[in-house]
């Protein structure tokens, strides 16, 4: 059970996320429409959530090597090419994931006195999703790397 929502916890978490998005969102159609009252916190709310769910996206995909990739050039490489191409295409990921770590913590330190007016909330709260999910994303990028040098590893021994 704790394995599932391990290996699941971005594709969950997303989930939980976006269908609170879209309630939100409904809700602020029904208001407006229904009773002629916008609701002043949903938008603020809404692209909140959809924040969140972008990046929990971003790293189901890089946990499941999923991303967008153009490999027309790389398929007509010897198989011992396409891995060396593989392995620097990672490093390369891994690079911008650190730096963009690196990068994104003086933004959120500088939202700090700054407040979501409407939410009653600091914009570090929107902000923090940058650098916890690179981190996350670093760690899948990482955890699925070593799963995949470990199945070669096996796949030389027999």
């Amino acid at each position: 059970m704790l394995k599932k929502i391990y290996d699941n916890f971005e594709e969950m978490v997303g989930s939980v996320l976006f269908v609170g998005m879209f309630l939100v969102l409904v809700a602020q159609t029904s208001a407006r429409q229904g009773l002629g009252t916008p609701l002043m916190w949903s938008e603020e709310l809404s692209k909140l959530l959809f924040i969140y769910v972008g990046y929990l996206g971003v790293v189901a995909c890089i946990k499941e090597d999923s991303h967008v990739s153009i490999d027309v050039l790389v398929k007509k490489l010897p198989a011992k090419a396409q891995k060396w191409v593989y392995t620097f295409n990672q490093l390369l990921i891994l690079a911008a994931l650190v730096l963009i770590f690196i990068i994104s913590i003086p933004i959120v330190q500088n939202q700090a006195h700054l407040n979501i007016v409407t939410l009653q909330i600091s914009y570090v709260y929107m902000y923090i999703a940058l650098p916890i999910l690179t981190l996350l994303m670093i760690y899948r990028l990482l955890e699925r790397v070593v799963k995949e040098w470990r199945k070669e590893k096996t796949r030389e021994v027999e």
